[in-house]
């Protein structure tokens, strides 16, 4: 038997409200789900009798298997038990702010309060992450200052007013940061004098706007502090090619081309067509440079390379024109734009060499943001 679309869109829209009411979410055991439903419904009609029966019934075991859920909680050794039962305290207390909003839920339930309970844990949990963050603070280590940093923001989160835990956090977050130098970028291009510095500007700008919490990036100077990292870049066998121009010639012809009138003898003028032609010299000057960029870090301390790899890049400057002799109406539209193109004198040697950049420029940045991805959190 075939069932109609019309049918299966309706039956499938029955499904989901099902799953979705409140009687179904109580009858699965999902008691907090039931209660806002609930709530729901009997905002929009207080005198629904079913929804005050399941709200009554689903409140009361969701206070229920809450306070047995934080009673294993407490129970437990572990230090960080804290999270849990703060997420029990925080669901009940939603729970009950929402059904204050209710006149209908407060006429079969009343709401049980648990702000007291909730801020205790909430003191409690910020003293634990306190105490952890103080510890792997002490350590001077980096990745635990970072850990550190975490710690004691979760504990700003858990009690804002905690004592001097700004203080904390801006010691934990100078200590976890890695300060990463980019080294001065060496040209070798057989004695052609190139200014690379734009290019170590504009990356060191890149990487800093990826805002990594715990990487400050820098250009070499002699005034920069001790780097932890230290990004050396190099061109090699940079090169900037000979200049080539081709020519090639073409006839072209086209047809059905109005090429004149005629007169009957009665005087009536008609059109004349024919085929046109012209002598076309295409022209193609083309300039290639090319070279590999050299990605080393380099921890100053161990001495030794994290991470090398080599990027090619080319860049083939090109210009194009052409000369005809003959009808312009046998050009084509391309034809035609490039007859108003002239022969140019080639850039300058600084112009190439930032055209040959630019891929690298995106492939450099995102090989580095690979390298200290373990850095943003």
């Amino acid at each position: 038997m075939r069932i109609s679309p019309i049918i299966g869109i309706f039956s499938s829209l029955f499904l989901l409200l099902a799953c979705t009411s409140a009687k179904n979410q109580f009858e699965k055991g999902n008691y907090e789900k039931a209660v806002q439903l609930s709530i729901k419904k009997l905002r929009k009609k207080p005198s629904n009798s079913k929804q005050q029966a399941i709200l009554k019934a689903a409140y009361g075991y969701a206070i229920q298997v809450s306070e047995q859920k934080i009673n294993q909680y407490n129970a437990s050794p572990d230090r960080f038990k804290w999270d849990p039962i703060i997420a029990q305290y925080q669901g009940m207390q939603q729970l009950y702010l929402e059904l204050l909003q209710c006149p209908g839920c407060l006429q079969v339930v009343t709401p049980v309060d648990q702000q007291a309970p909730l801020n205790d844990a909430l003191q409690q949990g910020a003293q634990v992450y306190l105490e952890e963050g103080k510890k792997a603070l002490a350590t001077q280590n980096k990745e635990a200052a970072r850990q550190a940093f975490r710690s004691f923001n979760q504990a700003k989160t858990y009690w804002a007013n905690l004592p001097q835990i700004d203080q904390l956090i801006g010691q934990a977050l100078a200590l976890g940061t890695e300060r990463i130098a980019i080294s001065k970028i060496p040209v070798n291009s057989k004695g052609l004098e190139l200014n690379s510095q734009f290019f170590l500007q504009q990356l060191t700008q890149r990487l800093n706007q990826l805002n990594y919490r715990f990487a400050e990036f820098y250009p070499i100077d002699n005034n920069t502090p001790e780097a932890d990292h230290i990004i050396d870049l190099s061109f090699d066998d940079y090169f900037i090619g000979q200049t080539y121009v081709k020519e090639t010639r073409e006839t072209v012809e086209r047809d059905s081309i109005k090429v004149g009138k005629v007169k009957d003898s009665l005087g009536t003028e008609y059109p004349v067509y024919g085929k046109v032609s012209a002598e076309i010299r295409y022209f193609e000057k083309t300039i290639e440079s090319g070279g590999l960029l050299n990605i080393a870090i380099i921890d100053p301390v161990q001495q030794a390379v994290v991470f090398q790899e080599k990027i090619p890049s080319t860049y083939v400057w090109e210009n194009n024109w052409l000369l005809y002799q003959g009808d312009k109406r046998a050009l084509t539209k391309e034809d035609l734009r490039l007859s108003k193109q002239k022969e140019l004198i080639p850039p300058p040697p600084q112009e190439l060499f930032y055209a040959f950049t630019q891929p690298l420029f995106n492939q450099t940045a995102r090989r580095i943001r690979r390298q200290y991805n373990y850095l943003k959190q």
